[in-house]
């Protein structure tokens, strides 16, 4: 799915390794997705998703897109795993573009 919002959070990043043992780079980010509700006003949905990025330079322009409020579109994927009989639901966002306005 794709997401029109902003970045509210970005949390800190986490190393881990993949199958062949190259060191990668995740953030948690918590996008905030403008709507108008049936009254008219507007609200904003949340989602907090994890996104793999490449460097910490690319971290940093995170930072500093969502300090400048500026609006971002997301690729968003949403996947249910089942653990111990509870229902999980991991959010993926695979790609954030800003918007030019």
């Amino acid at each position: 799915m794709i997401f029109k919002g902003f970045i509210k959070e970005v949390g800190l990043p986490r190393e881990w390794s993949n199958k062949d043992g190259k060191k990668r780079l995740s953030v948690k980010l918590t996008l905030q997705i403008p709507y108008v509700s049936k009254d008219g006003q507007e609200r904003f949905d949340e989602l907090m998703g994890e996104m793999n990025i490449q460097s910490e330079e690319f971290l940093e322009g995170l930072k500093k897109t969502q300090v400048a409020g500026e609006k971002c579109e997301a690729n968003v994927g949403f996947n249910l795993s089942d653990w111990n009989g509870k229902k999980i639901q991991n959010i993926r966002i695979y790609s954030l573009t800003k918007l030019m306005m």
